[in-house]
C-alpha cells in the first residue's frame, strides 16, 4: 500500500505546467496533477491570526 501526502495548494502558475491539467472550475483555472486520485476535494482558505493559507480538505492518506 503506497502512502500519498496531500498535494500542495498555490496560487499562480506552477513552475512546470506541463506537468499538469489545466481545468476551469466554477470560473477558476486550476491546475491538477495528471496521476490525482479522482476523489472530491474542496480548496479552502485556512487563518491563523493574520496569516492565510490555501489547504485541502476531502485528502485522505491512501
Amino acid at each position: 500500500m503506497d502512502i500519498r501526502e496531500s498535494p500542495a495548494v498555490r496560487l499562480g502558475q506552477p513552475h512546470n505546467p506541463e506537468k499538469y491539467s489545466l481545468k476551469e472550475i466554477q470560473g477558476i483555472k486550476v491546475y491538477t496533477p495528471y496521476d490525482l486520485p479522482d476523489i472530491p476535494l474542496t480548496i479552502a482558505l485556512s487563518r491563523f491570526l493574520w496569516f492565510k493559507k490555501l489547504v485541502i480538505e476531502g485528502w485522505q492518506l491512501t
